[in-house]
C-alpha cells in the first residue's frame, strides 16, 4: 500500500490522475450546464458561438509563435523562463494587433466571415485569444515544474466562471454576449492564478527572466515559430474553417455540430489532455534514453482501453437521449453525435502522443502532416457542399478519419515503431472492457 501511495505521488500514473480529476470536475460543470444552456440560448446563438470560437482558437494556437511547447522540453530553467516571457511578450503583441479591425471595422470583418451577427462581438476576440494564449504558456510552465495539480484547479475554476456567468447572462436575457463571455471565461480564466503561483516559483537556476538574453533564446528555438506556428496554424485551420463553411452555408447545422462536438469531447478531455501533457513531460527523457517506442505505444495501447468504450457507448445512447436531456429542437445533434465516433477515437488515440514530432525535432514533417490534413478536412466539406449530397458535417466526419490515419502512420514513424510492435497496440481491441462496451452499444443501437 505505501508502494502505491509512493507510485501515485510520484509516478505517471499520479500524474495523470491529478489533471485528470480536475479535467474531469471542469468538464462536468460545463455538461451539467448544457441542458439549461440550450434552454436559455437558441441554436442560433449556438451557431454564432461556433463562428467566435473559431476565431478564437484559430488565433490562440499560433498566440505565443508555439514557443510555449519548448518551455518543458528546453534543459534549464533559465531557458525555459525566457521562453515563457517570449511566449507571453507575443500574445499581448498579437491581441492588439487582432483588437485594431476588430474594434475599427467589425461590421467589413464579419462579412468577411460570412456572419454579419457577429459583428457586435467582435471585441471579444483578442479578449478571448490574450486569455487563451496566456493560459496555454502558463500551463506549460507549470507543466515543466510538474506542478499538475496547480494545472487541475484551473480547470475547475475556469470551469466554475464560464458557467457562472453563461447562465447568469442567459436568465438576464443577455443572448448571445452571455454564451460568448462564459466561453470565454472557461478557455483562459485560470491564467491568472497560474501567474500568481508563477511568480512563487521563479526558476531556480537564475532567480529570474533575463531580458538581455531573449534575442539569443528566440535564435534557439526559432524551429518552433518557423515550422511549428505555420503547422499548428494550418492544423487549427483544417478544423474551424470547415465549421465556418458549414456556418456560412448550412446554417443551424453548425450549431447542432457544434453541441455534439461539446459533449463527445468530455471522455476525450478527461484523460486525453491529462495524457498528452503527462506525455510531453516525460517523454524527452525516454527519447534520450532510446526507449520512446515502447513508451509511446504504451501509452497509446491505454487510450484504446480506456477510450473506444464511452466513445462506442456516447454514440449508441446519443440520438435517443439528446431531445430528452437538451431539448427538442436539438435532437439533430444526437444523430450528428453518432457519427463522431470513429474520427474521435482516432483522434482520442492519436492526439495526446503527437507531440512525439516535437520531441524527436520533426517540425517539417509535422507541418506536412498539418497541410495534408487541411486539405483532407476542408476538400471533404467542399465537396460535399457541392452537387445534391449537401451533407457538409458527413463530408467534415470522413475527412477527420482521413486526416488521423495519416496521423496515426506519422506519430508511429517518429517514435521509431516497427511493424512488429502493431500486433502488441491491436491486442487493446481485445481487452474485455472494450468487447463489453461494443456489445453493449450495439444492443442499444438496435433495441432503443
Amino acid at each position: 500500500m505505501a508502494d502505491l501511495r509512493q507510485r501515485l505521488r510520484g509516478g505517471f500514473l499520479g500524474d495523470v490522475l491529478k489533471l485528470s480529476f480536475g479535467t474531469l470536475a471542469g468538464r462536468l460543470i460545463a455538461l451539467a450546464a448544457l441542458p439549461l444552456s440550450t434552454r436559455l440560448y437558441a441554436p442560433e446563438d449556438f451557431v454564432l458561438l461556433a463562428v467566435f470560437l473559431a476565431l478564437v482558437n484559430t488565433l490562440a494556437v499560433v498566440a505565443c509563435l508555439r514557443l510555449e511547447i519548448a518551455i518543458p522540453i528546453v534543459e534549464t530553467d533559465a531557458e525555459a523562463a525566457d521562453l515563457l516571457a517570449l511566449a507571453l511578450l507575443v500574445t499581448a503583441g498579437l491581441a492588439i494587433v487582432i483588437g485594431v479591425p476588430a474594434l475599427l471595422i467589425p461590421d467589413r470583418v464579419a462579412q468577411w466571415l460570412g456572419n454579419p451577427a457577429i459583428a457586435p462581438f467582435l471585441w471579444l476576440v483578442p479578449l478571448g485569444v490574450a486569455m487563451a494564449g496566456s493560459y496555454s504558456a502558463l500551463q506549460y510552465w507549470t507543466t515543466r515544474a510538474r506542478r499538475f495539480g496547480d494545472i487541475a484547479r484551473t480547470r475547475v475554476g475556469q470551469a466554475l466562471a464560464g458557467v457562472t456567468a453563461m447562465l447568469a447572462l442567459g436568465w438576464l436575457g443577455f443572448a448571445p454576449f452571455g454564451l460568448l463571455v462564459g466561453n470565454v471565461l472557461n478557455i483562459g480564466a485560470g491564467g491568472i492564478s497560474l501567474a500568481v503561483r508563477a511568480l512563487r516559483h521563479p526558476p531556480a537556476a537564475n532567480g529570474g527572466i533575463r531580458f538581455r538574453d531573449l534575442g539569443k533564446t528566440l535564435h534557439r528555438n526559432r524551429r518552433y515559430p518557423l515550422l511549428s506556428t505555420p503547422e499548428a496554424l494550418l492544423n487549427i485551420v483544417g478544423v474551424q474553417a470547415p465549421v465556418l463553411l458549414i456556418a456560412a452555408y448550412a446554417g443551424t447545422e453548425a450549431g447542432y455540430l457544434f453541441l455534439a462536438m461539446q459533449v463527445m469531447a468530455a471522455p476525450m478531455a478527461l484523460l486525453g489532455s491529462s495524457i498528452a501533457q503527462v506525455y510531453l513531460s516525460r517523454a524527452p527523457q525516454e527519447f534520450r534514453a532510446g526507449s520512446l517506442a515502447p513508451f509511446t505505444l504504451g501509452i497509446m495501447r491505454r487510450l484504446l482501453v480506456v477510450g473506444v468504450g464511452p466513445l462506442l457507448l456516447a454514440g449508441a445512447v446519443a440520438p435517443h437521449v439528446f431531445p430528452w436531456l437538451f431539448g427538442p429542437s436539438w435532437a439533430r445533434s444526437g444523430e450528428i453525435m453518432a457519427w463522431l465516433v470513429p474520427w474521435m477515437a482516432l483522434q482520442f488515440i492519436t492526439s495526446p502522443v503527437s507531440m512525439v514530432m516535437y520531441v524527436t525535432g520533426r517540425q517539417r514533417a509535422m507541418l506536412a502532416l498539418t497541410a495534408i490534413g487541411l486539405v483532407q478536412r476542408v476538400g471533404a466539406v467542399a465537396i460535399a457542399l457541392t452537387g445534391s449530397l449537401n451533407a457538409p458535417v458527413l463530408g467534415f466526419v470522413v475527412g477527420s478519419i482521413a486526416y488521423y490515419l495519416t496521423v496515426l502512420g506519422f506519430v508511429l514513424v517518429a517514435a521509431g515503431a516497427k511493424p512488429r510492435d502493431l500486433p502488441n497496440l491491436l491486442k487493446a481491441f481485445g481487452d474485455w472492457r472494450v468487447i463489453l462496451a461494443a456489445t453493449l452499444a450495439t444492443v442499444i443501437y438496435l433495441t432503443a
